[in-house]
């Protein structure tokens, strides 16, 4: 291709400064919108997907077969130790979890100016050193707040209902494993915030031996939550665990099954993120052929000059494909250098989705399906999402200018020098 043909491609711009100039802002805005708004898009799913691999569900699930429908007391997993071993063994696990609930009325366990009713609550047994680590149910609680030796953390909505402090005892009613009534006082150690919607509703954490000893449960549990060190290879670690021997009687999930209706939001990004590459499309486009069709009929006298000197119809045709692949690769470029920008400074700074949507009041995060979501999106930059819109637009520039082009290319140059 010759240099001169790039550079005449480049002058017949400027000759048009005005159309030029609003065929590039909209598609500058179209690409500004695309990287802007998907990186937001896979700030906030990553977000989501950390939350729901988190502590609560993490990456493979293990319970009785039947526990998950009845959350039955007497459905567990037995001989805790002997799994947790067996588990361990197998490649790519970091981290075991193994936890006890059951639904308990709670209440305050010292008497007070204003007594309280009972509350439901739920007791989760877990293994402090695990969960006090990161990704934890109990993440960064100093060692002077952790539960242990018969001392508890409470949710902060059940702590507010109940008027508990920490320092002061909670009162636990329930029914333990051999279906016999359970019932004792614990001290409050501390009252939390948890990224589990459970634990900040209802949650009254204990360490596993003290949950073991109050509902008669020696080395079992209700749940065990493995965290894998690939999330990639969730599936194919639940299905080695539940290969080990002695799992018959269990059911092992991956995440993607133990939480179906979180992975369907999880896999709408892909959608969105089509979306939004379809209103670049289209504003390329809209503006491209538009700009390539009013040129060619303006300068149709010019083209049947360069025709009669002895340019060749390909020449012409290139010329009209450089321009509007020019227009549309300094759209993106202005696009993708501002939405980068806005990505940069809200990434760190994060975004208020509650106060965007008029939900100032609601808080910063909200309860979904046990878990607790942010409303504070931080965009997350992504170089596809840039490379998509520069694919994009040289694609729509190329066929948007190829009848324009055409046209150009079939003057006669006769007729066309007398228009």
């Amino acid at each position: 291709m010759q240099l001169s043909t790039v550079k005449i491609a480049w002058r017949n711009l400027g000759r048009a400064r005005k159309r030029t100039g609003l065929v590039v802002a909209a598609i500058a805005l179209g690409q500004l919108t695309v990287v802007f708004v998907n990186c937001m898009m896979a700030g906030m799913y990553d977000d989501m997907l950390d939350t729901i691999t988190g502590p609560l569900i993490g990456h493979v699930q293990l319970h009785h077969k039947e526990w998950r429908e009845e959350r039955a007391m007497d459905l567990y997993v037995d001989g805790l130790s002997g799994v947790r071993r067996r588990i361990e063994r197998v490649e790519g696990v970091e981290s075991i979890s193994p936890r006890i609930y059951s639904a308990v009325l709670t209440a305050p366990g010292e008497k007070s100016d204003k007594p309280a009713d009972a509350e439901p609550g739920m007791v989760i047994g877990v293994d402090v050193a695990l969960e006090t680590g990161d990704g934890g149910i109990l993440e960064g609680l100093p060692a002077d707040r952790q539960p242990g030796n018969r001392a508890v953390v409470v949710g902060r909505a059940l702590a507010a209902k109940l008027g508990i402090k920490p320092g002061q005892q909670i009162a636990l009613i329930g029914q333990d494993a051999d279906e016999f009534p359970a019932s004792d006082l614990f001290r409050v150690k501390a009252v939390i915030r948890s990224s589990a919607d459970i634990v900040n509703r209802m949650g009254v954490v204990m360490s596993l031996a003290d949950a073991g000893e109050f509902l008669a449960m020696p080395d079992q549990a209700h749940e065990i939550v493995v965290q894998g060190a690939d999330l990639e290879r969730a599936g194919m670690l639940a299905a080695e665990i539940a290969e080990l021997p002695g799992m018959e009687s269990a059911e092992v999930l991956s995440w993607r099954e133990a939480a179906p209706e979180l992975v369907q939001m999880i896999d709408m990004k892909g959608v969105f993120d089509l979306i939004f590459l379809a209103i670049l499309f289209v504003a390329a486009a809209a503006g491209i052929a538009n700009t390539a069709v009013m040129s060619t009929f303006e300068r149709t006298r010019e083209f049947g000059m360069l025709l009669a000197v002895g340019t060749r119809p390909g020449r012409i045709v290139r010329m009209v494909l450089i321009e509007s692949v020019i227009l549309g690769l300094v759209g993106v470029a202005i696009g993708s250098l501002i939405g980068a920008a806005l990505v940069k400074v809200t990434g760190h700074t994060g975004i208020d989705y509650a106060a965007l949507a008029g939900m100032s009041g609601e808080g910063t995060d909200f309860g979904f399906k046990g878990l607790n979501f942010s409303y504070i999106i931080h965009p997350k930059f992504e170089w596809r999402h840039v490379i998509f819109g520069v694919v994009a637009v040289t694609m729509t520039s190329v066929i948007a200018s190829v009848w324009p082009a055409a046209l150009a290319a079939r003057l006669e140059p006769v007729e066309a020098m007398r228009s």
